[in-house]
């Protein structure tokens, strides 16, 4: 392991970061490459619930993949945030204004396609209440959904506020950490106001300081108030973890190729050994306690460590053409559940023997993937561009400042 010399905190790695018109542009492939799978991970996670009920209904047993948690990909997202977050907003810490620039950036990124994704669901939700199929949202319902305020709008109780998107919670968690680290940004630009290492440090540990005694108090102390409950939660650790690599990146902090597959090797053998069904309420809608940080989320860190300390290569044509996936991950996670809306509407109509059922899910994948690349290069990234003020060259596959969340 080497560290580097004394001050690579303040320097960009040459090869691995770029600046186009001011901008920082961070060319870690290997972390779309981890973006995308864990993308993938979650729309097959569904897709496989999707096909297992379409072969109950009709007496049949779909094998369950049992190798790999598919649910972690979540967790994977908060640890790739954590660590691009701290990375890709360098320019900022320690200048004027850098924390409003934050968040607007922020914004912008989140905010337009969850809420598109938001009406689109929300139109569902109303057409199946006018055929009398379902009660239709309330107006608190929808407020807290579209302002991402935690709250129970699916009936799984107050542990558990889903949005009307119910793939939403995530948001919920992003937002408390963008609005975290903003602060802890207003702070270092306060006590350093220069865009110094320092600077960078104090934000990125002050926030992680408000992520870990916020949930130890919450643990220690639960809180009455439901939103504060659901936001205190372990798993926001995982942001906390994203930014401690970041930092370790930062710093020159290299454990060489073979670490870096060995922490990856590591961390997918929790995965696949340690089983979260053995744990109280891991069977529960959302499930964001200690166990899941510690298996799920462990995991998540031990991978994502072995590739952004690893130097681990993903330049091969394969892997770019995977990162790009990465690229629209944020389109693929929030618009696949409506690809799956029109299976749901065809799949009782067609044939379905039991040597089909994994092929089935595989194509909703493939079909998902398709759709919201699409939806990704043709919509999502000109009103990005339109968005923030004007036309820019597109980028290469990589993670970028503004990058899905």
């Amino acid at each position: 392991m080497s560290t580097g010399r004394a001050g690579t905190l303040d320097r960009p790695a040459p090869a691995r970061l770029h600046r186009r018109d001011g901008v920082q542009n961070l060319r870690l492939d290997g972390l779309q490459f981890l973006r995308a799978a864990a993308a993938v991970m979650v729309v097959l996670l569904h897709a496989e619930l999707l096909v297992s009920l379409q072969a109950e209904a009709r007496g049949l047993a779909m094998p369950r993949l049992t190798a790999l948690p598919l649910g972690a990909g979540v967790d994977l997202f908060f640890v790739i945030s954590g660590f691009v977050i701290v990375y890709a907003s360098e320019p900022l810490f320690g200048a004027p204004g850098g924390a409003a620039t934050f968040l607007r950036r922020r914004l912008l990124r989140i905010v337009p396609l969850y809420w598109f994704a938001l009406a689109l669901r929300l139109a569902v939700l109303l057409a199946f209440a006018a055929a009398g199929h379902a009660a239709a949202p309330s107006l608190a319902d929808v407020a807290t959904s579209y302002l991402f305020v935690p709250f129970d709008t699916r009936g799984f109780g107050p542990d558990y506020p889903f949005p009307i998107l119910d793939l939403g919670w995530t948001l919920n968690y992003e937002m408390l950490f963008y609005l975290v680290f903003a602060g802890a940004m207003a702070l270092a630009a306060r006590t350093t106001p220069s865009m110094t290492a320092t600077a960078r440090e104090r934000a990125a540990l002050a926030a992680v300081a408000v992520l870990a005694g916020g949930v130890a108090l919450a643990w220690l102390w639960p809180p009455a108030l439901d939103q504060l409950r659901f936001w205190l939660r372990p798993i926001v650790l995982e942001f906390a973890a994203g930014v401690g690599l970041a930092l370790l990146f930062r710093r020159g902090v290299r454990l060489g190729r073979a670490g870096g597959v060995l922490l990856c090797g590591l961390g997918l053998a929790v995965w696949a050994t340690i089983d979260l069904s053995g744990f109280a309420g891991s069977d529960a809608p959302g499930n964001y306690g200690w166990a899941r940080t510690l298996v799920w989320g462990g995991g998540a860190v031990l991978v994502v460590a072995g590739v952004v300390l690893g130097d681990l290569r993903f330049d091969a044509p394969p892997f770019r053409a995977i990162a790009r996936i990465g690229d629209a991950s944020y389109a693929l996670y929030l618009l696949h559940p409506f690809v799956f809306l029109a299976a749901k509407a065809i799949l009782p109509r067609l044939p379905l023997g039991a040597g089909l059922l994994w092929p089935l899910a595989l194509l909703l994948v493939a079909v998902s993937v398709a759709a919201t690349e699409v939806f990704h290069r043709r919509v999502e990234r000109p009103v990005l561009r339109w968005l923030q003020g004007g036309p820019r060259r597109p980028a290469a596959p990589g993670v970028r400042v503004g990058a899905g969340a």
